[in-house]
This record gives C-alpha cells, sequence and structure tokens, in this order.
C-alpha cells in the first residue's frame, strides 16, 4: 500500500480531513529521505500554523515507527508539556484502527501491561514498543540523560520574542543542544530542526555559521517564506514574488496584514528573515558577494595597518573576543582589503596571533587599545616582536573615549560604498556576522578592532583626497599619540 511507503499518503490516510498543499509534499519529501538515512541534517523554516509540525512532530513519527518500530525517538519542543502532547497524539494515531491496517504488527503496549515490571513502559513522556524503539518527549533543557536517539527531532525551542532577544537564553539552549541534546545521538542518528525565526543568532543561525565557517555539520534547509521573497527561494517554490505560501489557510491580503499590525515579528516568523525583524544598524544588501575574496592575497596594497582589541577589559563581558584585524587599502581602486584573526585567548596567546599577523603583513602601524591592561599589551607587543624579529613594531596605543556605538557606526560608510573586501575565512566570517548583529549582537570585538585599524589607515594616509578622509573621520576623532 502506497500509504506505507509515502509520507504524505500516510497522512491523509490516518486524518482524511487533512488538506495537504505543494510545501507540505515538498516538506514530507524531505522528511522520506530523512527516514531512509538518505538526509542525515535538516533544518525547516516555514510560518506558524503552516502545517510543519502536523507533518514532523505527529504524522512522521508514527509512520516511521510502523515502517521501522526498533527506531529511538527523542522529541523535544520549548516545554515538556508541548512534547507530552505531541507524545499523546502519537500514541492515538499509533492505536488508530487505519494505522493497524497498515501496520498490523505494530502494537503499543495494552493497557493492563502498563508499566508491569518486566513489561514495556507507557506514559505521556516515555513509551516503549516491543520491537525495541521507543519515543521520549521533553522540553528543552530537561533531562534526556540516560537514552539515545536514531531519530531527534527539536520543534520551536523558542517559545516567544522575550526568549529570543535575550543572549543569555539563547546561550542556554546553544549549551543544552551542544552539551546534552548532541551527545545522545546514535552513530547514524538523524536531526530534524524545526523553527519559525526570531533572531539571526538563534538555534537555526547559529548551526548555520558553524556549518559555513566549517566548525560544524552541514545541514539542508527548507525555509519556506509566507510571502515569497525576490532573494531567495527554494529549488521545489514555483511561487512568483509576493505571492502566499498558503492561500487556502492565509492569503495575501491576510498575511499583509499581520505584517502591518507587527513588522519585525512578521519579517522573523513568517518571512523567516530574522535580519529585517531585528533593529540592526546596516541592511541587509551592505552585505553582498562583493566582500569576500577566495584568492589571497590581495593583487595590489599600498599600506597595511593592523588594530589589536585584546578584550578582558572593564567593560567586556565574559566570554568576549579578543581581535586583531589587518587592513590594507588600494588607494587606485579606492578598496581596503580586510584579514582577521578572533579567538577567546589569553593575553599570551593573543601577542603570539598578532606577532604572526604582523609578520605575514608587516603592516606600518600597529594600534592596540590602550584603555585595556593599562599599557601592557603595547609593552609586551613591542618586547615580543624585538626578540622575534630583531625588530620593533610600530606601536600606536590608542586610548577610547567615545562610546563603542559611535566608533563602529563609522564602519557604515565603506559598507554602504562597498569598498571593503574580506578574505573568506571562518574568523573574517565571523567578523561580518559581528558586523550584522551590530548593535544588538552580544559580541562587537572584531569591528571594534576593524574600526581601529580603518582609522589609522586613514590617518596615516594624506595623500588621500580629503573629502574620502572626511567622509570617514569625525572631527572629534581621538588622534593618535606615538609611544614615547
Amino acid at each position: 500500500m502506497l500509504a506505507r511507503r509515502r509520507l504524505l499518503r500516510f497522512t491523509l490516510w490516518t486524518k482524511p480531513d487533512y488538506q495537504p498543499n505543494w510545501h507540505h509534499q515538498v516538506l514530507a519529501e524531505r522528511l522520506e529521505a530523512v527516514g531512509r538515512g538518505q538526509l542525515r541534517r535538516l533544518i525547516v523554516s516555514m510560518p506558524p500554523q503552516h502545517g510543519k509540525s502536523e507533518l514532523v512532530c505527529r504524522r512522521w513519527p508514527a509512520w516511521l515507527l510502523g515502517r521501522r518500530p526498533e527506531t529511538k525517538i527523542i522529541l523535544c519542543t520549548h516545554t515538556a508539556t508541548l512534547a507530552e502532547a505531541h507524545s499523546r497524539d502519537i500514541q492515538r494515531i499509533m492505536e488508530s484502527e487505519a494505522y493497524r491496517r497498515l501496520f498490523p504488527e505494530v502494537l503499543l503496549p495494552r493497557a493492563e501491561r502498563w508499566n508491569q515490571p518486566g513489561r514495556w513502559k507507557r506514559t505521556n513522556e516515555y513509551w516503549e514498543l516491543p520491537q525495541g524503539g521507543y519515543l521520549r518527549a521533553a522540553g528543552v533543557g530537561g533531562a534526556i540523560t540516560g537514552l539515545r536517539f536514531d531519530v531527534g527531532v527539536i520543534d520551536d525551542p523558542i517559545k516567544s520574542r522575550q526568549e529570543a532577544d535575550s543572549p543569555v537564553e539563547r546561550d542556554r539552549l546553544w549549551e543544552w543542544f551542544v552539551s546534552d541534546f548532541f551527545t545522545r545521538r546514535s552513530r547514524d542518528a538523524t536531526i530534524v530542526v524545526v523553527m519559525t525565526r526570531w533572531h539571526r543568532d538563534d538555534l537555526v543561525g547559529r548551526l548555520l555559521r558553524a556549518a559555513e565557517s566549517g566548525r560544524g555539520e552541514p545541514w539542508e534547509v527548507v525555509e519556506l517564506p509566507a510571502l515569497a521573497r525576490p532573494d531567495q527561494r527554494h529549488p521545489a517554490d514555483p511561487r512568483r514574488p509576493g505571492q502566499a505560501l498558503w492561500p487556502a489557510f492565509l492569503d495575501e491580503a491576510a498575511l499583509q496584514q499581520i505584517e502591518r499590525q507587527d513588522p519585525r515579528a512578521f519579517a522573523g516568523l513568517y518571512q523567516q528573515d530574522p535580519q529585517e525583524a531585528e533593529a540592526v544598524e546596516w541592511p541587509p544588501e551592505y552585505f553582498g558577494s562583493w566582500l569576500w575574496m577566495e584568492r589571497w592575497p590581495p593583487p595590489q596594497v599600498d599600506m597595511w595597518t593592523m588594530a589589536i582589541d585584546p578584550s578582558r577589559g572593564r567593560q567586556d563581558m565574559p566570554g568576549d573576543y579578543a581581535a586583531i584585524v589587518a587592513a590594507g587599502v588600494d588607494r587606485k581602486r579606492q578598496l581596503v582589503y580586510v584579514d582577521a584573526r578572533l579567538d577567546r585567548w589569553t593575553p599570551e596567546e593573543t601577542i603570539r596571533q598578532a606577532l604572526q599577523l604582523w609578520d605575514q603583513y608587516r603592516p606600518h602601524y600597529v594600534a592596540i587599545e590602550s584603555n585595556q591592561y593599562h599599557g601592557l599589551m603595547e609593552r609586551l607587543f613591542e618586547r615580543a616582536s624585538a626578540e622575534r624579529f630583531g625588530l620593533r613594531a610600530p606601536v600606536w596605543p590608542i586610548q577610547n573615549t567615545e562610546p563603542k556605538l559611535m566608533r563602529i557606526r563609522r564602519i557604515g560608510p565603506y559598507l554602504a560604498h562597498r569598498e571593503l573586501r574580506f578574505r573568506d575565512c571562518p574568523d573574517t566570517r565571523l567578523l561580518v556576522d559581528q558586523l550584522q548583529d551590530f548593535p544588538l549582537g552580544r559580541y562587537d570585538d572584531g569591528p571594534d578592532a576593524l574600526e581601529m585599524a580603518l582609522r589609522l589607515l586613514q590617518i596615516s594616509l594624506p595623500a588621500m583626497p580629503e573629502a574620502t578622509r572626511m567622509r570617514w573621520i569625525a572631527p572629534e576623532a581621538v588622534p593618535l599619540q606615538r609611544r614615547k
């Protein structure tokens, strides 16, 4: 029977009033690929109430257990209450007459055998099948120790905008995913994450950035906004820009009404575009593909500068990055090339990394923020460069007295005029991520160091046209004074 092999046909078999749209077919096919082991990591980003939980959290687990009753499943949502509700729904599906006709060999334990010694356990939060499979339903952050999963499902782990806007809550969710959930996977486990997007730094954002940087696993993404966007479209999306995803449920007029009521929530939850949803400093069009240079070093550089933000200052947050940024200018093309190193280093390791970058580019000047460590970093760097290379690096201590917000905003004209080019590597990707999140992001160490390198570059190039220099340097900019 086709319902045994195809998820959408199974859904119609067990829920005859189900009204599928084309996007349900797209989702069902990717879930089938996960069930066959052809796809190991899947992210689903769709608007609320558009059928993703019905397929992912109810019909798909029941269908999987019918086909492979030895499968071990852990299903997590933002609260244990919601996860247990999904668990009850799955049990109801598996006890239905339609399911028993389809998978007669897969039976939940009968009531008289529940929870007896030597028998199979069956509760809302955990139940077992005689063939060895089970389902554990838990809230995000809840205990899942002692169990492992072949299939892991995370559905909407963030329950509110307040949680999404909280760096503490985002860090808590990430720590739970990395240290608790991810460690419970079996060798060939598959994971499905279902989210509507609230924030660029949410779980999906971090998973995708980790994959792009090479520090995480690759994920396939099924991203379907409520109104088709012209910039990003799924290959199976047949819509023209502006058309609704599921007109039978919410047409264009209804979606536009929702957008007028709360544009930010609509951008994130319905359009899966949390960057637009946030009050970030610079628009997405400032961060196009032109930023990245796969070929490195640049063809022509007239002058290099370097800036070090050692972090660990009085106003820095726990876990802040140390940032080292090299900036080189090509005056003919009016481009600035940027390389960077960002990590959570000790002061000694920061000096070692800075020496490596200095040796690579031999910048004319090195700016070090002297607000931190009371000048110690400048002295350490000068002495280390003399010991290693036989000459002292030209260090320029910078005493930053203006607010960081105002200083980093000076990078805006360079982004607007497409004058920055970044080396395509994980550290500069992290720097650009921090620029895109500014000023809402938790970390801004990379942009802070970039601003110092650019400031030093501009001050050190008197031959540059005055209009170009003054467009970027504010008259009240703090002058640099070289160490005597």
